[in-house]
This record gives C-alpha cells, structure tokens and sequence, in this order.
C-alpha cells in the first residue's frame, strides 16, 4: 500500500486544534452532560455543556495583565534588579490576592514587579504610590507569611483612599506628633509601638495595624481596644479577608 504524505500546514493545524488553548491564568473545563435536576426552586433540563476556559482565580481576573516583566526605570531605589516572573509566582500572587478584601481587589492599575534583592535587608517587598507599583523580592517568595506581605503592601495604596481628618485623629492616638521647629513627624516614646519598624513612619505605622486588624483582629483588639476600635470606623465594611 502506497503511503501518502500530509502536508505539514495540516499537521499544525490538528495539533493546535486538539491543544490546551486557555490562558495560563486559566483552567480548561471539558465538555460534559448536565443531567435534569432541580435547583433551589426551578428545574434545570438536561443539556451538553461545551468544553471551555474559566478563570482560576474569577474574583481577580483582571490582575492577570498586571505583571509587568519590564525594568522599571523610574524606580526610586536605585540599584535594585528586577527580573521576568514565572507562572508559577504569578499563580500565587493571584491566589493571594483573591482572598483579600474586595476593596484592595477593585485597585486600579497597580502593576507587580518582580525584584530580585531588596537594598534594605530582610525586606521582601517595597510599594511605591506615585508609580502606583509594588515590587516583590526573592524573599518574598522564600517567606511563609505571604498573604500578610500582599495586605500590608495593598494596604499602604489603600491608606490614600481614607478619611485624611480620621486618619489625624488615629495618628493621634499611636502617638505621632509634629515637630513645631521643622514640622517633621516623630513618634512620642511613652506611646507603645506596635511592631519594630512602626516608627520608620506614620505610614508605616498605620499600615503595620491595618495588617494586623485583618490578620490578627482578636489579638490587635485585646492589646490596643481603642486603636481597634478607630480602625474599624476608618475602613469600609468590606476591608477584611475572604474565603477561598
């Protein structure tokens, strides 16, 4: 029998057509037959469900086009490098980020760097407003704590978002007061810190205890009742973490 060959423009073409053709922040779902059932108070007639992509992640389906694998040139911090992200990292980012609050999911245009060492020690992730980016390190990814990372690098965006005369008032009582010569922020030493680096800033400050109300709040409101209390009227009712 005489084999026949075939051309190649048809082997590329049943190869890509039998191929996975979702994204890779999506999961394929095969082609399967509902069966009749009743759901809740209607009745759902049997039917073939065709083979099709779903998000992996549906509540931050919009944040898989915010990793950007550029250098960043206007980066403040001079000398850092910054590298492409794997999938994989981008898979966890996005995981994360579906289970923090709905207000710090509806950012807009927050773009996700991928740095390799930071030039302050230890630190695993740097946020920057004016370029409305935030840049994870390697030791992001080597910590065990990522999820608290992510909220308290969202939480320095969300910090523009509030009440600026409420926000006065909280500095208030963690204990920031202005220097009447230079009218430079300082921390008053009587007031009781909340974390070791809490009096880098005020920022810093407040956003070491918005971490800590979403990740800790029965902790944060046995030590600090009051600043529990005022953080609860600063933020929306929707800033808390969500469920899988």
């Amino acid at each position: 029998m005489k084999l026949r060959l075939i051309p190649f423009f048809l082997i590329f073409y049943s190869v890509n057509s039998s191929a996975n053709e979702c994204e890779w922040w999506q999961t394929q779902v095969k082609a399967t037959t509902v069966k009749q059932h009743t759901r809740e108070s209607h009745s759902v007639s049997s039917h073939s469900r065709k083979a099709h992509c779903r998000a992996t992640f549906p509540k931050v389906e919009k944040w898989h086009t915010q990793f950007s694998d550029k250098l960043i040139s206007d980066w403040p911090i001079k000398g850092e490098a910054f590298k492409s992200w794997a999938q994989t990292e981008k898979e966890i980012i996005l995981q994360i980020l579906s289970e923090q609050p709905l207000v710090f999911r509806n950012f807009n245009d927050v773009k996700f760097f991928r740095g390799e060492k930071s030039k302050h020690k230890n630190n695993p992730s740097t946020t920057v407003k004016t370029l409305n980016a935030i840049t994870l390190y390697d030791d992001f990814f080597k910590s065990s704590e990522k999820s608290r990372i992510i909220s308290h690098e969202m939480a320095h965006l969300y910090l523009h978002h509030l009440d600026k005369e409420k926000i006065a008032n909280f500095a208030y009582e963690l204990g920031w007061r202005e220097n009447p010569k230079n009218g430079a922020l300082v921390h008053l030493p009587n007031y009781s810190l909340l974390k070791s680096d809490s009096d880098q800033s005020l920022t810093e400050d407040i956003t070491n205890h918005l971490e800590d109300y979403l990740h800790e709040p029965k902790k944060l409101n046995k030590k600090f009742p009051t600043r529990y209390k005022m953080i609860r009227e600063l933020v929306s009712p929707d800033f808390k973490l969500e469920k899988p």
